[in-house]
């Protein structure tokens, strides 16, 4: 191992690379930094955090060295990160690298990448090589598919874990090739991982200096504050909308309520023409009634009248008659 470190080494650096190692705390970074040195360098704990202050330890193989920083984990507590996230400003305008240690058993990764997008991703935008590392990936499900002849998964574990690579790749936005998985207990895939390093270090010591990263980060705040005034009058736009639309809403009820006092009013005229109608109808009948009860009775009257007349005249005749007699003969 030690061998091959040294002819990637010599091969391509001529000075001697600072590598930051980050992650949450309990991802394995200080593990992961003593299986590179292959001895005990870095104290490390199964119950709680370790590393407290930047560790700096030097892998020198044949002449040529790496130079990790074995960084404080954020996650432990609230207070601990705000300091370490000083701690993290002042150490990343040295690095020649940044790696992020993840942990392959790991399914939530939103603190992970709050930290990425707060304080590392400027540096990464500003030129700074970055890698990510899935430590632990024996610990994947099926844990017990591991191959332990050969050291390496197999199976079903084999293909989880190329599907977490994929997944990380895609939620920090990076390329698979940045995206290196190992295991630091099995000693799983170092070898590429230090490949992985020397590849992504530039032949020359190169270091990004903070005016270079205060001029990314100006520019990344004027895109902001262009993004704010941007949401800000797409807001205004649509507070505007919001407000004409109420009106209309307003103007249609409105329009609305007189549109039903109106129906009502003409349901009122209608239903007051009807009652006239019927009233009408029901003088005329009682007209027609009262005429016909007025021609009964004339016509009674009219026949009593001659009923009357014709008796008088009868009697009138009849007296006529008899005073002819009596006046002829007088017995």
């Amino acid at each position: 191992f030690k061998k091959s470190i040294e002819e990637i080494l010599n091969q391509k650096l001529n000075y001697e690379p600072t590598i930051g190692v980050f992650g949450k705390t309990g991802v394995g970074k200080s593990s992961l930094c003593n299986a590179l040195f292959g001895e005990e360098l870095c104290p490390i704990s199964d119950v709680q955090g370790c590393t407290r202050d930047p560790k700096k330890v030097l892998l020198s193989i044949g002449g040529r060295g790496l130079k990790l920083l074995d960084v404080p984990g954020v996650g432990e507590n609230s207070e601990r990160d705000k300091e370490y996230n000083e701690l993290y400003q002042n150490l990343l305008p040295e690095l020649d690298l940044i790696l992020w240690v993840l942990k392959g058993d790991d399914r939530a990764f939103s603190l992970d990448e709050q930290f990425y997008n707060r304080l590392i991703h400027p540096y990464i935008n500003a030129g700074k090589p970055f890698l990510i590392v899935i430590n632990q990936v024996d610990k994947v499900e099926p844990f017990r598919e591991w191959d332990v002849e050969n050291n390496r998964p197999a199976g079903r574990q084999a293909t989880n874990i190329e599907e977490k690579h994929k997944i990380v790749a895609g939620i920090f936005d990076r390329p698979l090739e940045q995206v290196i998985t190992v295991s630091a207990n099995e000693k799983y895939h170092l070898i590429e991982l230090v490949d992985a390093i020397i590849h992504a270090l530039p032949n020359d010591q190169k270091f990004i200096v903070l005016d270079k990263i205060k001029h990314v980060e100006e520019e990344e705040l004027e895109q902001a504050k262009r993004a704010t005034a941007i949401a800000e009058e797409n807001a205004r736009k649509a507070k505007a909308e919001a407000e004409e639309a109420e009106e209309r809403r307003q103007a249609a009820e409105k329009e609305g309520e007189i549109a039903m006092i109106k129906a009502k009013a003409e349901a009122e005229i209608a239903k007051a023409r009807a009652d006239a109608a019927e009233a009408d109808k029901k003088r005329a009948k009682a007209e027609e009634d009262a005429e016909r009860e007025r021609n009964r009775r004339v016509s009674e009257h009219a026949e009593k009248e001659a009923d009357s007349g014709w008796w008088e005249t009868a009697k009138s005749v009849a007296k006529s008659v008899w005073n002819v007699l009596t006046s002829r003969w007088p017995w």
